[in-house]
């Protein structure tokens, strides 16, 4: 009776056996291939030793066990951050604003060997720091409040230059908000509405410059016009008798003195 059990537990052996070689194979050629999207690139490293090579988008193959792939995304980034930083005239800001830029994909294997997935915050974020404080020192507080994008392109044009071209490009820098002590902006605002009231005092004092102007242009026509029809009365005393004719109703008078005719000069 032990003969029957002997070969059905080494059938079950070999089962099992043939089980684990097969779990194993299929474990093998699954970690033999890889993809990589199109927003990506790989970095492929062996016994941890990182290549210089950068892997495209498209199915790969790797040693497996071996081999290991690191994929980088290489999507345009986009980070928010904030800053304190004082202005020529020694103002102090809290700046929040906004960067863009992309990865150099040919060489983002470099940036991972010698920088890692934290680059941003190593490289990108201390050259941030640098250019707002350079920049933000070469302006006055006020100047800023006025021409704030002055402010924001020389910023702009900074990280273009020291950010490092072999792992960085289309840098974009925005400012998004500007937030001075509030005492400056009170005595800002303060001076807006007094720039506002002055201007509106302008306006009103060039339209009562204008009325007069006009008021005068009028009172020199009309004194002119009266200059000359005094003149033309001096000289032909009979266009006294012709003007009242000319606004004569038509209407004798109820009561005259003597046989006289209003206006008519039989003579």
């Amino acid at each position: 009776m032990q003969q029957p059990n002997n070969n059905k537990q080494k059938q079950i052996g070999r089962f099992i056996v043939w089980g684990v070689l097969a779990i194993f194979v299929i474990l093998l050629v699954s970690s033999s291939f890889y993809t990589i999207r199109s927003t990506e690139r790989g970095v492929l490293a062996t016994f941890g030793k990182m290549s210089d090579d950068v892997i495209e988008d498209g199915l790969h193959m790797k040693i497996p066990f071996i081999q290991t792939i690191k994929r980088v995304n290489v999507q345009q980034k986009k980070f928010d951050g904030k800053e304190d930083s004082y202005t020529r005239d020694v103002q102090t800001s809290e700046v929040e604003y906004t960067i863009n830029y992309d990865l150099v994909r040919e060489n983002v294997s470099k940036l991972m060997k010698n920088v890692g997935d934290d680059y941003h915050n190593r490289i990108v974020v201390p050259f941030i720091r640098s250019a707002m404080k350079e920049s933000f020192g070469n302006f006055a507080a006020t100047e800023i409040v006025e021409n704030r994008d002055a402010v924001r392109k020389q910023i702009e044009q900074q990280l273009r230059e020291t950010l490092d071209s072999n792992y960085f490009t289309n840098v974009q820098f925005q400012l998004v908000n500007i937030d001075f002590d509030d005492d400056f902006e009170k005595a800002i605002k303060e001076k807006q509405v007094a720039e506002q009231n002055a201007l509106k005092a302008k306006n009103v004092t060039i339209q009562v410059e204008e009325l007069a102007k006009q008021t005068k242009i009028k009172a020199e026509a009309d004194a002119e016009a009266m200059r000359i029809k005094a003149a033309a009365l001096e000289s032909n005393p009979k266009l006294v008798n012709y003007e009242a004719v000319q606004k004569w109703d038509g209407k004798l008078p109820e009561y005259m003195l003597g046989n006289s005719v209003p206006f008519i000069d039989l003579k």
